[in-house]
This record gives C-alpha cells, structure tokens and sequence, in this order.
C-alpha cells in the first residue's frame, strides 16, 4: 500500500489528509481512530446506485439494498490491493457510506441526527463534493430524512445537505478503515 503524504513531514503513521490508490480511485485519510485509519474515497463509485430498490427508508441504511451491495464480491474487488490492510467496522462491513454528521457541522431539523463529529477535511466544502466523470453529482448519505418515509439523506452536488428518494440511483462514495500497523491487520484477519 503506497501512501501519499499530504504534509511534508515523513512519518511511519498514517495522518489525516494521507491519500492512496484504490484501483483507479483515490481515498484521503478523514480520522484516526484506536481502530484504524478512517478514509473516504475522493470519487463515487463508477456506477451509481439506489439506497434501496423499494422506494422506502424503512430500516434505515442497516437495512438498505446499499449497504448489501457494498459488500458484495463484485464492489469489494475493487479493494483487493489493500484488502490485507482493511479492519471491519463494528458491525463486521468493510465498507459503509459516510453519515451525515462526519461532513456536516450542522444538520437541518428533518435529517435523522448521528452522534458523529464532521470530519476537520470536510469544513472546506470541497471536500464534500465528488464526481465520477468530472461533473459534481448528489451522493448518498446513511442518515434518513425524518419527515419521509422514502427519503435519505444526500450531500447534493453543491456541496450541501439534501434529500433524495431511496429508489433513486445516485452517487456511492465508500469509507472503510485501514489498519495502522501491520500487527493490527494481521490481527483482523486471524
């Protein structure tokens, strides 16, 4: 795994705002975490994708057609060239898309809160936005809209927080953690 340093001061640890190489995308470290390092990819997945093929939000995103096909074999080769370095989340998931609060400061009053912080990188709105052919597009996020009984939470192509109904195919931007040291990969895969 080759690790672009995006400070100049070389170290053996991987930092926030470290990027590498995932197939033909790039992924920036958002978070250290005692579990890993937390990266987004900097890129929606090439094909974009529904929350759910039902036009529903029940269940949430634990529930969601999403979150199985981020699992799946034919999204997770993808991330064979780092696959040895990747910790499952708590749930056992090698990928999940971001909550809402991990990009945004604030929340509006009908987007589900999350207790997550937003991520230091994701205060410069650049950051939130992502494309997959070089235009801005609306992504997913895993947070559902409490006034609907169809809609999820999405980072629009602006840069904000929107809305988007579950049945929609709409950009898919993964997050995943990588271990910090090679024991503690070693250590997720015995």
């Amino acid at each position: 795994m080759k690790i672009e340093r995006m400070t100049e001061i070389e170290t053996s640890d991987i930092e926030v705002g470290d990027r590498i190489h995932v197939a033909h995308y790039t992924a920036t470290c958002q978070e250290i975490t005692p579990k890993g390092a937390l990266f987004l990819m900097d890129q929606y997945l090439d094909k974009r994708m529904p929350m759910n093929k039902k036009n529903t939000n029940k269940g949430g995103y634990a529930k969601s057609d999403l979150r199985r096909a981020l699992q799946s074999v034919d999204v997770l080769k993808l991330f064979s060239g780092i696959r040895e370095w990747m910790v499952p989340f708590d749930n056992g998931d090698l990928l999940r898309i971001p909550f809402a609060g991990e990009l945004f400061d604030k929340l509006p009053s009908w987007c589900e809160p999350d207790d997550h912080e937003q991520w230091p990188l994701m205060r410069d709105r650049r950051n939130r936005l992502a494309s997959r052919c070089g235009e801005y597009e609306w992504g997913w996020l895993q947070n559902k809209d409490k006034t609907s009984s169809t809609f999820f939470c999405s980072v629009y192509n602006g840069g904000d927080v929107g809305g988007w109904s579950a049945s929609n195919f709409i950009g898919v931007r993964p997050v995943f953690q990588i271990a910090t040291c090679r024991e503690e990969a070693e250590m997720c895969h015995s």
